[in-house]
């Protein structure tokens, strides 16, 4: 029997990783198998890079301390992030945590992770991985280097910017090189169904319509976990313990209502 292989994209939407993070911790909850052990690719965009990150520098953990581990940054960091000692500078709490938790890794390390982000003169899509392999701290700098609130990120002499410029949801470029048939499974995790639509998000919805067409079309597997916000707020900076909570609870809300999809997934992961 052929491998079946797993992709796992996250998208950005800061303090709203949160939503991924749970959905993950679930599907964990439910696997038989460890998915540090059953994951081939992790592509993520600004927070959803963080996330992809700071769950595979722990494999030699168990995934679900690993997701518990991020999910407490989130919870518990995630405002002096927003706005460290209250500098006007809000890169410098969450770079100190990128360097520490890094140090000078390259992707030698975490094979596995693909971090997009954009070049800041086009806006191009790059994504950083094992063929380029920079430093993973910078380049997970860069994918969320938010115009206006971050700086430019340099890196082998180009400046880059947060990927959701281009590709919030980063899905499609996932899918570039691989081969899609029956064997590939797609999961692909959303921060958040929005109140207010811009331009962004309709491209994150197209994205996602453009999946659906093509494993309709090619026979791959794919899944999209991506919760309305019913109580928890649109702003990606809204680090209060009373929005967290309320993140958690519109995702746990959502996987109740999903359990049908959810359990799709299970099997074929088992």
């Amino acid at each position: 029997m052929t491998k079946r292989k797993l992709i796992i994209t996250i998208d950005g939407g800061g303090i709203r990783g949160i939503i991924p993070l749970v959905v993950l911790r679930q599907i964990q909850n439910q696997l038989d198998k460890s998915l540090f052990d059953i994951s081939d690719k992790w592509y993520g965009t600004s927070t959803g890079a963080l996330i992809s990150a700071g769950i595979l520098i722990q494999d030699q953990d168990t995934f679900s301390n690993a997701v518990q581990n991020v999910l407490d940054i989130y919870e518990f960091r995630s405002g002096s992030s927003v706005n460290p000692l209250g500098s006007s500078k809000p890169e410098r709490a969450l770079h100190k945590i990128l360097d520490e938790n890094f140090e000078e890794n390259t992707f030698e390390r975490l094979p596995k992770l693909h971090v997009v982000s954009c070049k800041k003169s086009d806006f191009s899509v790059e994504v950083f991985s094992l063929k380029n392999n920079v430093s993973v701290a910078e380049s997970l700098k860069a994918s969320c280097a938010v115009p206006g609130i971050f700086d430019p990120v340099k890196i082998k002499g180009d400046y880059y910017i947060d990927g959701f410029i281009k590709a919030k949801n980063p899905a499609l470029i996932a899918l570039e090189n691989e081969i899609q048939n029956e064997n590939l499974i797609l999961l692909s995790l959303g921060t958040g169904i929005l109140r207010e639509i811009d331009e962004t998000e309709i491209q994150v919805r197209a994205t996602h319509k453009q999946c659906e067409e093509l494993a309709a079309k090619n026979g791959f597997h794919y899944f999209r976990f991506n919760p309305t916000l019913e109580e928890a707020a649109d702003n990606m900076q809204d680090a209060r313990l009373k929005n967290i909570f309320a993140l958690k609870k519109d995702t746990e809300n959502y996987l109740e209502r999903k359990k049908s999809k959810l359990d799709d997934l299970i099997r074929l992961l088992n």
